[in-house]
């Protein structure tokens, strides 16, 4: 049965939270506590990528706890409600932070790190069964992808929404700052709208996703910490998830690094003004789209797999060219509207293939799930989305870690006052464009060996039904 519009409008709706969430910890995190409150690029990384260690191993448990659930209001739905508070003050808490409190690497250090644990836990309780509905609604091959298409195209347009409000209405730039983003003052403001629309958009895929809430009568072992590494070890036994969990890995890895370099980029390589940023906003909306409209309509001809490895070649090699093309003087100055629509197509194509990549991936687990659902005979769609999350935070987090440490080697000064000489902004389009476009090269090679395909999950599912 297919899914009508306004379910999937109410399901995908709670990906806002998680993009809001996203897009601040990706882009502007590391940025805001290194280049404003004036906290080392080494500690803040290391305190990101910390939370993320942490989070990272509740994922698993989280998902087993929401397979196990036995509820009126189902396995999934009452742990909507239950990260809301954690969540939201906490991301509140995180960005409210003055650098005129004066406190020291360490307390601020330990004020970072305490907040983002606490937001990602609240996350945690609420995305990991979020996403294992997704893939309850259906288990049909190509609706199963317009299903995570639509969860996929919320998450990115929640947080380019919160981008927008950043650059045109918290960070405009003033004779003393330019960009508005180092100017210390609005940031508290930028996360209590943050926390706001994470909390909307919780409630709303709450109630409208009620249809959903019943349990699936599968069969299900007793909650243990034990049990969590026998089941991993069921999944880690699959191929088809080895090979998902590999290639995800350094497609983490490279995002990571690659997006939380990105406001640098825009800030010293480009030296973008605010009100550009923000108009770079539109595009990536448009990418988005784009990829929300082609990709399921590609899956009803194409196998998933054919799709993903053209998403990851276009996103590794696309990014890097606009750097060399500017370094040889080709583009025109930096800081201006001229290198802005010359940078658009760039931007435009390098996100579509990113935003096409993560609705596959959401939609190739989903039939992963099924296939060690039918090994193991155990319903695992809350663990198997737990798994994925765990690798995305985990190899994220290494991503953003090694880019702090970048920064640190290459000397990239901290603090709102200090800007960098020419050889550390060199040194930053380097790594942010072909190193980070060698690691995205990597999973091609990876995906290559996916086999699961139209006709492989259709037998999966006869024989699932035959039970």
């Amino acid at each position: 049965m297919a899914i009508q519009v306004q379910e999937k409008f109410f399901y995908a709706s709670g990906a806002v939270a998680n993009g809001v969430k996203g897009d601040a910890f990706t882009f502007f995190l590391l940025f805001f506590y290194s280049n404003v409150i004036g906290l080392t690029p080494g500690l803040a990384s290391l305190a990101i990528f910390i939370a993320l260690m942490v989070d990272a191993f509740t994922d698993p448990i989280m998902g087993m706890i929401s397979d196990r659930t036995n509820h009126r209001l189902g396995r999934r739905h009452p742990y909507f409600l239950l990260g809301i508070i954690p969540m939201c003050l906490s991301y509140f808490m995180l960005f409210s932070i003055q650098s005129s409190w004066g406190l020291s690497q360490q307390q601020l250090f330990v004020w970072m790190l305490t907040f983002i644990i606490l937001t990602r836990l609240g996350m945690t309780i609420f995305e990991v069964p979020h996403r294992s509905l997704g893939s309850e609604m259906s288990r049909s091959y190509t609706e199963r992808t317009s299903i995570f298409a639509a969860r996929e195209m919320f998450g990115w347009l929640g947080g380019l929404f919160n981008a927008f409000l950043a650059f045109t209405v918290f960070f405009k730039d003033t004779p003393e700052y330019i960009p508005g983003t180092q100017n210390p003052e609005p940031w508290i403001y930028y996360g209590m709208t943050g926390a706001a629309l994470m909390c909307i958009s919780v409630l709303v895929t709450y109630f409208g996703t009620l249809k959903y809430r019943s349990n699936t009568k599968i069969r299900t072992q007793a909650f243990t910490l034990r049990l969590i590494f026998s089941q991993l070890l069921i999944a880690l036994k699959n191929k088809s998830f080895l090979i998902f969990f590999f290639g995800y890995l350094f497609i983490a890895v490279s995002w990571g690094m690659g997006s939380s370099l990105q406001i640098y980029m825009n800030t010293y390589f480009w030296e973008f003004k605010s009100i550009m940023l923000a108009s770079f906003l539109g595009i990536y909306v448009l990418s988005t789209f784009t990829a929300f409209i082609v990709v399921p309509r590609l899956v009803q001809f194409l196998e998933k797999r054919s799709i993903l490895l053209f998403a990851i070649s276009l996103a590794a090699l696309v990014p890097p060219i606009p750097i060399f093309l500017y370094i040889n003087e080709i583009l025109p100055s930096s800081g201006s509207w001229n290198l802005f629509f010359a940078l658009a197509p760039f931007v435009y194509f390098a996100n579509t293939c990113l935003s096409s990549s993560a609705i596959i991936r959401e939609s190739m687990l989903g039939d992963i799930s099924d296939e060690v659902e039918l090994e193991s005979n155990l319903g695992q769609q809350g663990l198997m989305f737990a798994s994925s999350s765990l690798i995305g935070k985990l190899n994220t987090g290494l991503g953003i870690l090694v880019a702090g440490l970048a920064l640190e080697f290459i000397g990239f000064p901290q603090g709102s006052e200090v800007t960098p000489n020419a050889d550390q902004i060199f040194n930053l389009a380097m790594i942010q464009g072909p190193f980070v476009a060698l690691l995205m090269i990597i999973p091609f090679g990876i995906f290559s060996f996916y086999s699961i395909d139209r006709q492989k999950h259709q037998k999966i599912l006869s024989q699932l039904e035959a039970r």
